[in-house]
């Protein structure tokens, strides 16, 4: 089994000690390329190595350096219940929570010097407010919920470019979802083209699903069973259908042959 590679991910306050703006929900925030946000990604092999520094003044919870020529920061792991049950440990349990630049010429200045005053309060020593918050956890979700969207719309085309060259059912598994696509056209006949989901219980989804088929309104697709496609559902299945015009064929084949 493949393991997912492991993100570590800036947070709102890291992204704006380095003076970045989030990006588009299509940028994962680990994928940003700044050199420190680079360099942190290297942090969990390192610590599975025994390679990894830690920030030793920061005694609340366990942080790691990283460092390069210009940059410095603070990269930590979440475990337990510090994680979402709804996040992956791949894309949520690394976290860079603080940034700087490096300021080699004064001790005073040195970044994890001012960290270290920062989470310091008498003799307690407090990071929580470096972990990711609530505009980070969002953050997350969005960019999964953009992620999700582009690989379901991705599936669809291939499903319906596949049924539309072979003329046959076209099945592939979606997450824990059976989803088919058939392009049926008869002599004499407008095409027509069926989508067909086993397990798919929410009606919001299965919108969703319709939706990525594109050049085709969403008033312009019937549930089955219909006097247009005469389709039969089966135990667990819902199929909705539409009229296939030849130019939103073409459009799918165009758009599948870009893959």
């Amino acid at each position: 089994m493949i393991s997912e590679p492991v993100g570590v991910r800036p947070t709102k306050r890291c992204l704006g000690d380095l003076g970045l703006e989030p990006p588009d929900l299509g940028v994962c925030l680990e994928e940003i390329d700044q050199p420190v946000i680079v360099s942190a990604q290297a942090v969990p092999e390192q610590r599975a190595a025994g390679g990894a520094e830690r920030v030793v003044a920061l005694t609340d919870r366990v942080w790691f350096k990283v460092k390069t020529r210009d940059h410095r920061a603070a990269v930590t792991e979440l475990r337990g219940t510090d994680i979402p049950e709804w996040v992956r440990p791949s894309r949520g349990a690394w976290w860079i929570g603080a940034a700087g630049r490096r300021q080699a010429d004064s001790a005073q200045r040195d970044f994890y010097a001012t960290v270290q005053r920062e989470c310091t309060t008498g003799r307690t020593v407090s990071s929580d407010h470096l972990l990711p918050g609530e505009w980070d956890w969002k953050r997350l979700a969005a960019e999964q919920a953009v992620a999700w969207r582009r690989e379901m719309k991705r599936m669809v085309i291939r499903l319906v470019a596949m049924s539309l060259k072979r003329g046959q059912l076209a099945v592939a598994e979606f997450r824990d979802h059976r989803i088919k696509a058939l392009v049926r056209a008869e002599n004499g006949h407008e095409a027509y083209l069926a989508i067909i989901a086993e397990g798919v219980p929410d009606p919001r989804m299965f919108a969703l699903l319709l939706d990525c088929v594109p050049g085709v309104a969403a008033e312009d697709w019937q549930p089955e069973p219909s006097p247009l496609a005469e389709m039969n559902p089966g135990s667990g299945e819902i199929i909705w259908s539409t009229l296939f015009p030849s130019e939103v064929a073409n459009e799918i084949l165009d758009l599948d042959g870009d893959d």
